[in-house]
């Protein structure tokens, strides 16, 4: 998986969550554009999700094979359980819900990367 395509995951769903999480402070309705916004964190998440099952294909296995495939699980199904969740509601509340499940795909997005690594060494590359 490349380092330069998981930065840019990673700071995308930050900055929907902080626009999420200010468009809740301000006790306004979710924005229009915050729904394609997440269409597009679950598209990068999707195309991460095959780089890395085919870098597990024609590469080294991660040491902890198992916890890896839960976290590449987990960041595919996090931002559709969190926008069908409050997928009726609008307010306040559910829109810093679905700002705390973009800050969850970023983390697992880390987390998935970090797993990555053969040896376990936690080793960058």
């Amino acid at each position: 998986m490349s380092a330069a395509f998981l930065v840019a995951v990673v700071a995308y769903a930050l900055g929907v969550a902080v626009v999420c999480a200010f468009t809740a402070l301000r006790g306004r309705r979710r924005h229009p554009l915050i729904l394609p916004a997440l269409l597009v964190i679950e598209f990068c998440v999707l195309v991460q999700a095959v780089l890395d099952l085919v870098h597990l294909a024609g590469g080294p296995r991660p040491a902890a094979l198992a916890v890896h495939i839960g976290y590449l699980a987990a960041s595919v199904v996090i931002l559709p359980l969190a926008v069908g969740s409050v997928r009726l509601d609008e307010g306040r509340w559910a829109t810093a819900a679905v700002g705390i499940g973009c800050v969850i795909v970023a983390v697992v997005s880390l987390r998935l990367h970090q797993t990555l690594d053969p040896a376990g060494s936690g080793a960058r590359r």
